[in-house]
């Protein structure tokens, strides 16, 4: 049976050549919508490339809520007129090099606080349509801080032609799923969920009444995503199963504890290290910070489950990619000079975690091809060429 999945119409016309069937012979078109939100076709021929980018958090120093939040470095730094140079221009030279038929944003897309009337939003909606590429966003502990509030951010992405996004009435906002498409073969599912954690969140963010401030799943995301999950492989077993949300688990510090040097996860290069672990790559700049799940409920929902990689953002001075009993966890690289990110010295060190430096930006997007099995293969870190 050839079932149609195209996105569900939230609003806006959606790219319908790249969102289209695959084949089952179990399940009903309603059943299969229930799970797969969004379906991602690739021609065959070539394996799937998915780009992982993260944290543009964009300022715009004229909406500071009360005078001097900003000193005078970073106001000129972070120009409203230098948006191209601190975020845009690398996001144009990674989208281009890479290639991608899917990108998925790792949250803090504007620092809401300096966004309340949502031109930095809107400006970087558009545009990431311009690529004409299916982006799938997830909100980060900034995003809903802006005056415009949640529902409204969510409604711009939900319109964007391009942009995969579903706004549920689960916990946070967004949660929905992506598939990737190929000869009728549905090689892997994304989950895109709400970490939540906004603790600043607007008036307008907490009035939808599931905006939370504390960081973690709630309970129904998690009920939602085992039950899709265990939907989804009983309908295609070999399909493959990632997560994507904003701010790291606690597991992410265990996975890297092999690599930490002097008690510290601070400065470790794990490209460099000899007893680094096979697919291992990437750097730390700085211990994890806001971790969740203490109880590691949500690790092992995501072990029983089998899915075999995560996706998060938030720690701007961390890009590692590290495989932990058999599951890929993985920062994103930061793709922007707004906020803290880190810094290459002449001497060809790393200075991490630099809200400001005459040193030169180290900037990139994560990347990687699904081979005919879905499985990931070459991930790997694109590194701008682009010296702003």
């Amino acid at each position: 049976m050839l079932i149609s999945l195209v996105a569900c119409d939230l609003g806006g016309e959606k790219d319908t050549e790249r969102l289209i069937p695959f084949e089952t012979e179990t399940k009903t078109e309603e059943d299969l919508m229930e799970y797969v939100d969004f379906i991602v076709s690739v021609p065959e021929g070539r394996d799937p490339v998915i780009l992982h980018l993260t944290d543009p958090q964009i300022i715009d120093p004229t909406q500071q809520r009360y005078s001097g939040r900003l000193t005078d470095t970073f106001a000129s730094y972070w120009a409203k007129d230098k948006k191209n140079e601190r975020c845009y221009d690398y996001f144009r030279e990674i989208i281009t090099a890479t290639k991608p038929d899917l990108i998925i944003l790792t949250g803090d897309i504007v620092f809401g606080e300096f966004d309340d009337n949502g031109e930095n939003f809107l400006e970087f909606v558009d545009f990431m349509e311009s690529f004409n590429i299916p982006w799938a966003p997830v909100f980060g502990n900034h995003d809903n801080e802006s005056n415009m509030g949640a529902d409204w951010q969510s409604e711009q992405l939900e319109n964007a032609k391009n942009c995969l996004f579903m706004q549920r009435t689960l916990t946070g906002n967004g949660n929905y799923t992506v598939g990737i498409e190929q000869g009728g073969k549905l090689k892997r599912v994304f989950f895109m969920l709400d970490s939540n954690g906004c603790g600043a969140a607007s008036a307008k963010s907490l009035a939808n009444g599931h905006t939370k401030t504390a960081a973690g799943f709630g309970n129904d995301q998690i009920v939602w995503y085992g039950k899709t999950a265990q939907a989804i492989t009983a309908i295609s077993p070999d399909t493959k199963l990632s997560m994507v949300f904003h701010m790291q688990i606690v597991v992410f510090k265990d996975a890297l504890g092999r690599y930490k040097t002097n008690d510290s996860y601070a400065n470790v290069y794990i490209d460099d290290l000899e007893n680094k672990g096979e697919g291992d790559f990437g750097y730390t700049g700085r211990g994890v910070k806001g971790d969740w799940d203490s109880n590691y409920n949500v690790w092992k929902t995501i072990k029983s489950l089998g899915i075999d990689s995560v996706f998060v953002g938030h720690e701007h001075s961390n890009c590692s990619s590290v495989v932990y009993e058999g599951v890929r966890l993985q920062y994103g690289m930061k793709s922007s000079t707004y906020d803290r990110n880190n810094y290459i010295k002449a001497n060809g060190e790393i200075e991490s975690a630099a809200y400001y430096s005459t040193n030169t930006p180290w900037i990139g997007g994560s990347v990687f091809s699904l081979d005919e099995n879905g499985d990931i293969e070459d991930p790997h870190i694109y590194y701008c060429e682009t010296d702003n």
